[in-house]
């Protein structure tokens, strides 16, 4: 399995980005043609929410069946600009914009690998919630401050 890399220390350098994972495109992502499905970002999407959060030294699974930190998407704006193709390799940078009460809203960026501009562009926005109470639940400290510690410029509010 790939290990991410901050920017600022590794090999990737994506300008807005300080964290960025890794992403060979599967056969299986693609169509006839070899052209990633475009559901396949969603996907792409939420592996580099994962491995944000583990890079940041955080259990998303073992914090959700905690009842602490359980996100629900609610929000994703996708922006195409050019097709991610079979066998290339992905640099999928995440930033943390804002933290609310209870949301946070990152953004992504979809790069292929040596290239400057991105394929894609995405926001997605979570709400932290308990899922078996379904109660909004404030996005705990401990986790406010690993966000901050990666993406200092991250707004709050």
């Amino acid at each position: 399995m790939a290990e991410p890399v901050l920017s600022a220390g590794g090999r990737v350098d994506r300008p807005g980005f300080r964290f960025a994972y890794p992403l060979r495109v599967r056969y299986a992502d693609c169509d006839q043609q070899a052209v990633v499905f475009n559901a396949m970002y969603m996907t792409y999407i939420d592996v580099a929410f994962t491995e944000y959060f583990r890079f940041l030294g955080l259990d998303v699974m073992a914090m959700a069946k905690a009842g602490e930190f359980d996100v629900a998407l609610v929000k994703t704006t996708l922006e195409f600009k050019a097709p991610a193709r079979f066998d290339d390799v992905l640099e999928i940078g995440v930033v943390c914009r804002r933290m609310g009460n209870s949301s946070l809203t990152l953004a992504f960026g979809l790069f292929r690998s040596g290239e400057a501009e991105p394929l894609l562009l995405a926001e997605t926005v979570y709400v932290n919630h308990n899922a078996a109470t379904r109660q909004i639940l404030r996005v705990p400290e401990a986790i406010r401050t690993r966000i901050r510690s990666l993406d200092p410029d991250v707004a709050e509010g």
